[in-house]
């Protein structure tokens, strides 16, 4: 709807979202729109804006915007957002590293499902980070299963992570580029798939959204 309507209408509309919401319609945007509405947003705006984008999303929003402007977004960024965005910009293809993100619960296997679910709703992050409980050894690493979060709100309160968990888990590298990771979202149709060293330890996680917003991106370009 925002895409149909004029400028002035256009940033009227944009102007009263959210920051969170704000960031979830710049990021689905196609490039004409978010270069007419980056064009009008002020410094802490875009700010607070920015801060509720992902890597990947960021990376796609600069990667339309024209060179200059772009150096004078880059400003609004903190120094690791900043670093990671011209990372995937100056990379022939994107590493899962650089576009992987933190916000991820893990939780031991001994872990009770009520235990879980508890601190589910203690840990303030927002549903798209909780797709998934992922099952990790009583020192937080190794990756050791994956947990659906539909899974865990219908099992018995007291069993444990470890007897319910799915593993081996589907997990991408460092190193995987972004067109093997379209590939096995497009393979597995997983929310998020994690990230992990050669020891099987989880750095971070790959969205669903990201990847394939990138690939749909690039297309259109």
């Amino acid at each position: 709807m925002l895409e149909e309507l004029g400028k002035e209408e256009k940033d009227a509309l944009f102007s009263a979202l959210d920051s969170e919401k704000a960031a979830e319609t710049l990021a689905e945007a196609e490039p004409r729109t978010q270069r007419q509405l980056i064009a009008a947003l002020r410094k802490e705006r875009a700010r607070n804006i920015f801060t509720e984008m992902t890597i990947p999303q960021l990376a796609g929003l600069f990667s339309v915007l024209p060179h200059d402007h772009v150096s004078d977004l880059m400003a609004l960024l903190t120094k690791d957002q900043a670093d990671r965005v011209k990372a995937i910009l100056s990379e022939r293809e994107a590493t899962a590293k650089g576009m992987m993100s933190s916000d991820f619960l893990t939780m031991p296997k001994a872990t009770t499902v009520s235990e879980a679910l508890a601190k589910i709703r203690q840990s303030g992050m927002e549903p798209e980070s909780i797709s998934y409980i992922y099952v990790v050894g009583e020192n937080g690493q190794p990756l050791l299963g994956v947990i659906d979060l539909r899974e865990l709100i219908l099992a018995t309160d007291d069993v444990k992570l470890g007897d319910i968990m799915v593993e081996p888990v589907v997990t991408a590298e460092e190193d995987d580029v972004q067109d093997d990771l379209s590939e096995m979202f497009a393979k597995y149709h997983y929310r998020m798939i994690p990230v992990v060293d050669s020891q099987d330890n989880i750095l971070g996680v790959i969205r669903y959204n990201d990847i394939m917003k990138g690939v749909e991106t690039r297309i259109k370009i």
